[in-house]
C-alpha cells in the first residue's frame, strides 16, 4: 500500500495490517493477539479526495485512554530542504502533524504528543499527506506501555549497511517442475524454495492523464526503475468511509469539520467537503500494458549509474514505482528523484529473481508465495514479460479465498492472469522496511483447480519445516502446536469439541481422535504423529470444523 502497506480494497491487493508485539500483517484472518499492551491493527485502507492522500488503521482499544502511538514511515525530502509533513487523524479529529528532521525509514510520533486518545472499541487513525504523494507510513504502534510502542531501527540499519556494501545473496536453483503437467513441460508447475526475500525501494504516487513526469535515480550498481499502473480512484455509495461507518457518507477533507484547520506552523489548510475515493487495483490487461522499464546507464567518467525515466501519464491513477538492482542476487544504495519534488537518498535495492517463463495460451496461471515465517514474512510479488524485463503481473496480499484454498499465510502473495505475452521470469522483494530480510517460496505456472497439485509440490518443499502455525479457519477454535514430537497439542473451542485428525501437506490422513469438551490436550503420538514435519490438524466441533497447520519440532 502489504501490505506500501496499501490496501486497496480489493481483494488481491488488499493490504490489512495486525500488530501483536512484534507482528506485522496487513489482513486479519482469526489470528489470536498475543496478551501484550500493543493494541490490534485490524485493518487498513487507502483513500483520497485529488488533492490529499490518506492511509487510515483501524485499531482496536480495550478501553478509553491515552495510548503512547509511533508510526514507521519514509519521509521525502522536499524541494525547499524540508521533509514531508504526515498530518494525523484519530477519529475525524485533527491531532497534529509528525514532521521529521531527516530522510529514510524511521519511527516517529506526533510532535508534542507521546500518546494519542483512543476511544473504547474501533478507532481510526488517519495519517494524510498531499497529493500526488501518498502517506509512506508502513505500519503504526499504539500500546499502553512506551517500550511497546517503540520501533526498533536495528534490523534497517544492518540491513542498510549491508547493502552500502553490495552484499549478494545466494538465489536457489529451481527446486522441482512439472509436477502438474498442463499439456506440455512448459506449462509444468515450477517449485523455487528459500528464495531471499529483501525489501526493494518502492512508492506510489498519483498521476492525471497528460502530465510529464520523469523520475531520475542514480547508485553506484547497475539498476533498473519499473514503473507501472496501480489502480484507480472511484466512489460508490457502498463504500464505507475509513472514519465513518455508515456507508456513502460524505465527510470533510480536513476531518475537523469546520473547514479550516491551522496545522501548527505549516499554515492554514482551507477545503470544501469532498467524497473520500476509494483505490481499486489495476486489471491483469492494465497491469501488463501500462508498464515500463529504464535500465540505468554508466556515467562518463564516473563510476555512478544513473537511470532516467519520462512518461506523459496515459491514464489517471495511482502509479508504483520501484527501483531494484539488475543483478540478481545483488544490493546497493540509491538516489532517487521524482519529478524534482520528492528526493529519497540512500535508498536499499535489491533483486531476488527467478527465470520462469509462463505461456500466453489463453489459459490462466496462478503464481504464489509460501512464507517461511507465518504472520511475520510479507512477500512482494512480480511478474516479468514483455521482451523487455517489465513488470506484467504482481500483487502484495492475496485473495482471502485462496489463501485459504492453497493454505496460505494471510500476507502471501498471489497472481492468477491470463498472461497477453509470453513471461520471462519471476522476481520477490520484501513489502517491510522495518523487518527487511528473510525468504520464502513461489510456486508458478499453477493451472486453476490444481490445489492437491500445489500441496504434493509444497510436501515436497525443502523449507516446510521451518513453517509456523497458520490460523484456524475458524477463529473461535484456537489450536497450539506442540513444543517438540514428544509434546502434546492443545486446543480450545466455544463448543464442544467431537474429533481431531492430522493430515500431512499431501492431504493423506495419519491419525485422528474422538474427544468431548471445549478444551483438549492430546499427545501427538494419539494421532500416529511420530517423526517431525508439517502437519494439517482439523477439528470437528458441534457446529462446524476448523484447521490449522503447525510444524513438530
Amino acid at each position: 500500500m502489504k501490505k506500501n502497506c496499501l490496501l486497496m480494497a480489493v481483494a488481491g491487493l488488499a493490504l490489512a495490517a495486525v500488530n501483536a508485539p512484534e507482528t506485522m500483517a496487513q489482513e486479519t484472518t482469526g489470528v489470536e493477539i498475543y496478551r501484550t499492551s500493543t493494541l490490534q491493527v485490524t485493518g487498513v485502507t487507502v483513500t483520497t479526495d485529488g488533492e490529499y492522500n490518506f492511509k487510515n488503521f483501524e485499531v482496536e482499544a480495550p478501553e478509553a485512554g491515552s495510548y503512547y502511538t509511533e508510526f514507521w514511515l519514509l519521509p521525502a525530502r522536499l524541494a525547499d530542504g524540508s521533509y514531508s509533513t504526515f498530518l494525523v487523524y484519530v477519529n475525524d479529529a485533527y491531532v497534529g502533524a509528525v514532521t521529521p528532521s531527516y530522510g529514510n525509514w524511521q519511527g516517529a510520533r506526533v510532535d508534542g504528543h507521546e500518546t494519542l486518545g483512543l476511544s473504547e472499541g474501533k478507532n481510526v487513525i488517519t495519517v494524510a499527506t498531499p497529493a500526488p504523494e501518498f502517506p509512506e507510513v508502513e505500519t503504526l504502534k499504539a500500546a499502553m506501555n512506551d517500550s511497546d510502542a517503540v520501533f526498533s531501527p536495528e534490523a534497517y540499519e544492518e540491513y542498510l549497511g549491508e547493502a552500502a556494501s553490495g552484499v549478494i545473496s545466494d538465489v536457489p536453483e529451481e527446486d522441482g517442475i512439472c509436477l502438474y503437467a498442463a499439456g506440455t513441460e512448459s506449462a509444468g508447475m515450477a517449485h523455487f524454495s528459500n528464495v531471499p526475500l529483501n525489501y526493494t525501494f518502492y512508492m506510489t504516487f498519483n498521476f492525471t492523464q497528460g502530465q510529464e513526469i520523469y523520475v531520475a535515480t542514480s547508485s553506484p550498481a547497475y539498476h533498473k526503475i519499473d514503473m507501472v499502473y496501480y489502480g484507480s480512484a472511484s466512489f460508490s455509495p457502498s463504500i464505507v468511509n475509513p472514519v465513518d461507518p455508515n456507508p456513502g457518507t460524505v465527510i470533510p477533507t480536513n476531518p475537523t469539520g469546520n473547514g479550516n484547520s491551522t496545522i501548527e506552523d505549516h499554515g492554514t489548510i482551507s477545503m470544501p467537503t469532498k467524497p473520500y475515493l476509494l483505490y481499486t487495483p489495476a486489471t491483469s490487461e492494465e497491469m501488463q500494458g501500462l508498464s515500463w522499464v529504464y535500465p540505468s546507464e554508466k556515467t562518463l567518467n564516473s563510476s555512478t549509474h544513473v537511470a532516467t525515466a519520462r512518461l506523459t501519464v496515459p491514464k489517471t491513477g495511482q502509479y508504483l514505482i520501484r527501483v531494484r538492482h539488475a543483478v540478481n542476487g545483488g544490493s546497493a544504495l540509491a538516489d532517487v528523484n521524482v519529478n524534482g519534488a520528492y528526493y529519497y537518498e540512500d535508498m536499499p535495492i535489491s533483486l531476488s529473481y527467478k527465470a520462469c517463463a509462463i505461456p500466453a495460451d489463453g489459459n490462466s496461471y496462478a503464481t504464489m508465495t509460501c512464507c517461511n515465517n507465518f504472520g511475520t514474512d510479507d512477500p512482494y510479488l512480480f511478474i516479468h514479460g514483455g521482451g523487455r524485463d517489465k513488470i506484467v503481473g504482481f500483487n502484495d496480499d492475496g485473495p482471502a479465498k485462496k489463501i485459504r484454498q492453497y493454505n496460505l499465510s494471510s500476507l502471501d502473495s498471489y497472481i492468477c492472469q491470463r498472461y497477453l505475452m509470453k513471461t520471462s521470469g519471476i522476481s520477490v522483494s520484501n513489502f517491510s522496511s522495518s523487518k527487511p530480510k528473510s525468504s520464502c517460496s513461489i510456486i508458478a505456472r499453477v493451472p486453476e483447480g490444481a490445489a492437491q497439485s500445489v500441496a504434493r509440490l509444497r510436501a515436497k518443499g525443502a523449507d516446510a519445516a521451518g513453517v509456523h502455525a497458520l490460523p484456524a479457519v475458524d477463529e473461535s477454535v484456537k489450536i497450539e502446536a506442540p513444543a517438540n514430537i514428544g509434546g502434546s497439542i492443545s486446543i480450545t473451542a466455544d463448543e464442544n469439541i467431537q474429533k481431531v485428525s492430522a493430515y500431512g501437506l499431501a492431504g493423506e490422513l495419519i491419525g485422528s481422535a474422538g474427544c468431548e469438551g471445549s478444551r483438549v490436550e492430546m499427545p501427538v503420538s494419539s494421532l500416529n504423529i511420530s517423526r517431525p514435519g508439517v502437519y494439517v490438524i482439523s477439528v470437528q466441533t458441534a457446529n462446524g470444523a476448523a484447521s490449522a497447520k503447525i510444524a513438530v519440532n
